[in-house]
C-alpha cells in the first residue's frame, strides 16, 4: 500500500487539537503525509513542526487557495513513483485508518475507477452530506442522498461524475495524464472542473459504502454565513466561468439571471440582517467577473 495524503492550511489555530486527533486515527494507512501551508504565521507553522514532525511540510509564501496549495502537494507526491494513490484530504475530516484502505484497496480493484470517496457525514456522524455527486445541467453540484440519515439499504457503491473536493483518493497515473487543479480557480468549482475531466478521459469515479467520513467543521464566528465574504466573489464567479467553459454561453447567460435577479436579492437580504455588508460587495463582484470572464483572482489574506 502506498498512499500520500494531502492536507491544506492556512492559520487554523482554531482547528488543531481536532485536526491532530484525527491525523492519529488515521496515520498508519499513510506512506507519506504532506501539509501545504499557505502563507500562514511563523508562529502557526512552529506548531505544525511541532504538532506533526514526521510530516512533509511545504510552505508557501503567498496563499494560492485549494488549488495551487493542492497543486504544490501533488507534485511533491508525484516525485515518489512508489505511490500510486493520492488523498485529498481536509483538515477537518475524520476518517478511520481501515476506511482509507478500504478505499484504496477498492480504486485498484479495477484499472477503469480512477477516483474514489467515502461517504461523507455530517458533524453527528449520522446525517448524510454526500454519497456520490453529479453535475446539473448548470455546471452545478448535486449531492446525491445529501440529508438522509445512514441506513442499512444503502447501495454498496455509487458512480459519480463529482467527489468531494477536501475528501477523495485519486490514482497517481490520473494526474499524469489528467493534469492537476485549475489555479484560475483558486477555491470553489474547482473540484467540478477536475473531475469533469477525470470523467472526459475515460476514468470511473466512484463513492464507497465500506469507507466513511465526516465533516466536522469548526467555525470562527458563531451564527451564518461564516465564510470569508471573498469566498462569495469565487462562489459565482468561478460558476459563471465554468458553466460557460462546458456548457454554453447562453447556459452561462441564463446562470448569471436566475443568481443577479432571484438568488443575490434573497441573500443580499440576509446579509443586511446579519450586518456583513462586504458580502453583498463580494457577490455581485463575483458575479459580473464571471459574467465578463475574468480570472484574475482576488487573495483572501
Amino acid at each position: 500500500m502506498a498512499v500520500a495524503s494531502i492536507t491544506i492550511t492556512r492559520n487554523d489555530f482554531h482547528i488543531l487539537e481536532q485536526w491532530k486527533k484525527f491525523y492519529d486515527e488515521y496515520k498508519d494507512a499513510i506512506n507519506k503525509h504532506i501539509i501545504v501551508d499557505n502563507d500562514s504565521t511563523a508562529e502557526y507553522k512552529t506548531c505544525l513542526r511541532e504538532l506533526f514532525p514526521n510530516s512533509i511540510l511545504i510552505e508557501r509564501d503567498s496563499n494560492g487557495g485549494t488549488t495551487a496549495a493542492y497543486n504544490d502537494g501533488i507534485k511533491r507526491a508525484l516525485e515518489d513513483k512508489t505511490i500510486d494513490a493520492i488523498i485529498l484530504l481536509a483538515n477537518d475530516i475524520k476518517i478511520d485508518a481501515v476506511s482509507i484502505k478500504n478505499l484504496y484497496k477498492f480504486l485498484l480493484s479495477d484499472n477503469r475507477i480512477g477516483a474514489v470517496a467515502p461517504i461523507l457525514l455530517d458533524a453527528d456522524c449520522r446525517t448524510i452530506v454526500a454519497f456520490g455527486e453529479t453535475l446539473s445541467s448548470n455546471f452545478g453540484l448535486v449531492r446525491y442522498y445529501s440529508g438522509e440519515q445512514m441506513n442499512d439499504t444503502l447501495p454498496d457503491i455509487v458512480e459519480s461524475k463529482v467527489l468531494p473536493g477536501g475528501m477523495n483518493m485519486v490514482k497517481t497515473e490520473v494526474y499524469r495524464n489528467v493534469g492537476l487543479q485549475d489555479e484560475s480557480l483558486f477555491m470553489y468549482m474547482d473540484e467540478n472542473d477536475f473531475f469533469y475531466r477525470v470523467g472526459c478521459a475515460g476514468y470511473r469515479m466512484v463513492a464507497f459504502k465500506s469507507a466513511i467520513s465526516a465533516h466536522c467543521h469548526i467555525a470562527l464566528e458563531k451564527g451564518r454565513h461564516n465564510d470569508s465574504g471573498l469566498a462569495f466573489f469565487y462562489i459565482y464567479r468561478n460558476h459563471l466561468l465554468v458553466c460557460k467553459r462546458y456548457v454554453s454561453t447562453i447556459a452561462m447567460l441564463k446562470l448569471f439571471c436566475r443568481y443577479f435577479f432571484l438568488t443575490l436579492p434573497k441573500y443580499t437580504l440576509v446579509f443586511i440582517w446579519d450586518g456583513t455588508f462586504n458580502k453583498i460587495y463580494y457577490s455581485y463582484y463575483g458575479l459580473f467577473a464571471g459574467l465578463l470572464g475574468i480570472k484574475k483572482n482576488s487573495v483572501i489574506r
